[in-house]
């Protein structure tokens, strides 16, 4: 392939370097503004090129010595100061609301996580050929490792010991850290010495080891997390989200969780609203929230099982406010009809994706005001920003 020097200008919403030679844009991982480097061009197309950097020939004075070894593998940005991380994220979710929801000085801080290493309650390990890892951004090519720098200690020691370990026969594990240790084997392998690290084993979708659930703490919360369950990945940043939205709802009479998961929102706003109801379409998740209710002897909290859209309409509940934290793809139609039919005083927006967000927003503008948008940061060294929006009945 054709080798090019490249001067980055700018982050793309990935964290990528974007320059400009022959005439295209191309974009460069690992290149950060103001950098110029020696860029082999892997991917050539009509209206743009993508790049890896072959050699730097200028730096930046915000570039680091990086605490992993590893290239490609997730971190987009661990290159480059922590604080310029954020002012990244920042300014990436204010174009992003600025260009796609007509939203502009809605966005007030980013707050940092307390742990920029070591975070990461949940890892999801490959094998292939017998070899442990994760695969290269965008393919299946493994970059083989014996540690992770954002991973909890306890999931580098399995790490160490999964490298001992004949893995043949398997090819995916995943490693759940929350105190107590579940691993999931996706595969087959002799599990002996992965036993004195963990509290639960499943082995393709079966129990063959411990518990069936193990649980996390957070703030004065106890929570299960089973096999196919959902938990924030990083729990320090995640109880100040949870304290952004109860700051954001104030307190009141009724709220109505969509998109409730496993209850942990939900549970977290019962100490403070008379009621809450949350609505979960995955059975898995509900069974969880209900036996998280229990565990917490929390007797002010409902969860349905279903589509929100079917079941609000049966509700015998008048919402103050409702919050909605769903998946990436953002609200559907129906959502944002809903929310619209309901029209609480207040609507408490969690995002993790600033492009479905301004979507929604501006669809939800008719009825509702955005008025503040604070940011955190779940996932340092990525690209990844959560949000949680305060939007006020106009």
């Amino acid at each position: 392939m054709e080798e090019v020097l490249v001067k980055c200008e700018r982050l793309d919403h990935f964290g990528r370097g974007i320059g400009r030679v022959l005439g295209k844009i191309i974009f460069v991982p690992n290149l950060f503004p103001l950098e110029e480097a020696l860029v082999k061009i892997v991917l050539n197309k009509k209206k743009y090129m993508v790049g890896e950097v072959i050699q730097l020939i200028k730096k930046s004075s915000d570039r680091i010595e990086s605490n992993c070894p590893y290239e490609s593998c997730g971190c987009s940005l661990k290159s480059i100061k922590y604080e310029k991380t954020l002012e990244f994220k920042k300014n990436k979710v204010i174009n992003i609301l600025k260009k796609y929801g007509d939203l502009e000085n809605v966005v007030k801080e980013i707050f940092s996580s307390d742990n920029i290493y070591g975070y990461r309650n949940k890892i999801s390990l490959k094998v292939k050929g017998g070899k442990l890892g994760y695969f290269k951004n965008g393919s299946n090519e493994l970059i083989e490792i014996n540690r992770c720098a954002i991973a909890s200690k306890k999931s580098n020691e399995i790490i160490k010991v999964l490298n001992e370990c004949d893995l043949s026969k398997a090819c995916e594990i995943i490693i759940k850290d929350f105190g107590e240790v579940m691993i999931i084997i996706n595969g087959d392998m002799n599990i002996e010495l992965l036993k004195p690290f963990s509290d639960s084993i499943y082995m393709n979708d079966k129990l063959v080891y411990g518990k069936e659930n193990v649980i996390a703490h957070l703030g004065d919360l106890k929570f299960y997390v089973s096999k196919d369950s959902f938990f924030q990945v990083n729990m320090n940043i995640a109880l100040k989200l949870y304290n952004k939205v109860l700051e954001y709802l104030d307190s009141g009479d009724n709220v109505l969780d969509l998109y409730c998961g496993t209850g942990t929102i939900s549970l977290f706003l019962s100490k403070y609203f008379d009621r809450v109801i949350g609505i979960e379409i995955n059975e898995e998740a509900v069974r969880c929230a209900n036996l998280n209710k229990k565990l917490n002897h929390i007797s002010n909290a409902e969860f349905i099982c279903g589509d929100a859209s079917k079941k609000i309409h049966h509700l015998k509940f008048q919402a103050d406010s409702i919050v909605v934290d769903p998946p990436r793809s953002g609200l559907t139609s129906d959502g944002i009809n809903d929310i619209l039919k309901i029209n609480p005083k207040k609507l408490v927006y969690v995002s993790c994706d600033p492009m479905t967000l301004a979507r929604d927003l501006k669809l939800l503008k008719s009825n509702y005001e955005v008025k503040e948008v604070t940011l955190f940061d779940m996932f340092p060294w990525t690209y990844h920003v959560e949000s949680v929006v305060l939007c006020i009945k106009k």
